[in-house]
């Protein structure tokens, strides 16, 4: 499926959400690492992606050993937690983890001749 990070806990700054929750309707996707901002925030819409059959697992993570343990119901960290400015330990940085996260998953999906999101950079951060 698509989406591997985005979401995944960059969920407004300083939230965490734990135990069995329902998603907000729309998450803002932003950091505090980007700045000074160039481009604005990412609202993403969880019901969307839950209308196109996007497992939760396909965005919140957890790896170890290369296996994902994140199941619904855990503790959502924010993205920025793990991925940082600058790549780390074999981690993306944050930027790329978004952007392969939403990008390639838009992408992916319109190739295989479905309905996908945007992938141009106003597409997503100039939406509301």
């Amino acid at each position: 499926m698509w989406l591997l990070l985005l979401v995944a806990g960059a969920i407004l700054p300083g939230a965490k959400i734990s135990g069995p929750t329902e998603p907000k309707a729309v998450s803002i996707l932003s950091s505090d690492l980007f700045q000074p901002r160039t481009r604005g925030p990412v609202y993403f819409r969880h019901s969307t992606h839950e209308a196109a059959g996007v497992s939760c697992t396909a965005c919140h993570h957890d790896y170890v050993s290369g296996r994902n343990r994140w199941r619904p119901g855990l503790p959502v960290e924010k993205c920025q937690t793990c991925h940082r400015e600058e790549p780390q330990a074999g981690k993306l940085d944050l930027k790329n983890a978004f952007h392969r996260q939403c990008k390639d998953c838009h992408l992916k999906s319109r190739q295989r001749g479905r309905m996908a999101g945007p992938v141009k950079c106003q597409e997503c951060h100039g939406m509301s």
